[in-house]
């Protein structure tokens, strides 16, 4: 791995030089979570590097090293944190959102009776799936987006610029906690249903009929956790005839949505 970076030359990097040189190897540590004993020793080497960083004469460095340190991944889902944080800071995010086409949008029609369905996204990682996620959602006429944990929000330029504007005409909400947001769900009714490639998981083709309901959708890499699918009311899967046993997260968001709408009990 190519973390073994001497501690002082930190100190003579750039902000930009120093940032990008962090996500590469915090990247390979992702890369490498399984395997212990690399992981174990990139860690120590990394924190050594964060150490001799909050020395550095940019106060900006200094103030980030310190940062890192105060969520210094233990687990996989601090790590997503943690690259999240280099991720924004050095601009680097998926470039799809270059190709989207803008179409002619119909400005006048507005949907008074939205489908009693809520999306519900927790920690996704990527601007784009987000955008995306909410322009199917718009088109769909589904009831309220909810964005947990570090899920970007349209705040984000990139959400924002590849959710072209839907962002302004459907209803979204920010939550720090993905339980809060489920539980809440839960005391008005609405019928949880996450998505999960488990084994247990049913298929959704076999929900024929349903009232209000929430579609959960979580992290592109390591989907949902324990505590959010114990709280579903149901765990769902979409059925595949293929090799690969899933799909993106927009997709998979975009099929479910797509047949919740046509079964909802009128």
């Amino acid at each position: 791995m190519a973390v073994k970076i001497p501690n002082k030359s930190f100190l003579s990097f750039t902000y930009k030089q120093c940032v990008n040189t962090l996500w590469r190897a915090f990247r390979q540590v992702e890369d490498h979570w399984d395997r212990e004993s690399i992981r174990v020793d990139a860690l120590n080497i990394l924190k050594g590097n964060l150490n001799t960083l909050t020395s550095h004469e940019d106060k900006l460095l200094s103030t980030l090293a310190q940062e890192l340190l105060e969520i210094y991944p233990e687990d996989p889902e601090s790590l997503q944190i943690l690259l999240m944080k280099l991720e924004r800071l050095d601009q680097k995010d998926l470039k799809d959102s270059d190709f989207i086409i803008s179409t002619i949008d119909d400005f006048a029609k507005v949907n008074e009776n939205p489908s009693p369905i809520h999306l519900v996204l927790d920690n996704l990682r990527s601007s784009f799936n987000v955008g995306s996620l909410f322009r199917t959602a718009e088109a769909i006429g589904i009831k309220e987006i909810h964005l947990c944990g570090y899920t970007p929000t349209p705040e984000n330029s990139k959400t924002a610029k590849s959710a072209l504007g839907t962002d302004k005409w459907i209803n979204w909400k920010y939550w720090e906690s993905s339980l809060e947001c489920i539980d809440s769900l839960k005391e008005q009714g609405v019928e949880i249903l996450a998505f999960e490639t488990e084994q247990n998981a049913n298929s959704l083709s076999k929900i024929q009929k349903i009232g209000q309901c929430a579609v959960v959708l979580g992290n592109e890499k390591y989907g949902l956790n324990q505590s959010v699918l114990r709280r579903a009311d149901q765990i769902l899967k979409i059925d595949l005839g293929g090799k690969k046993n899933s799909l993106n997260v927009g997709t998979c968001g975009a099929i479910a949505m797509y047949h919740l709408s046509e079964v909802i009990a009128e």
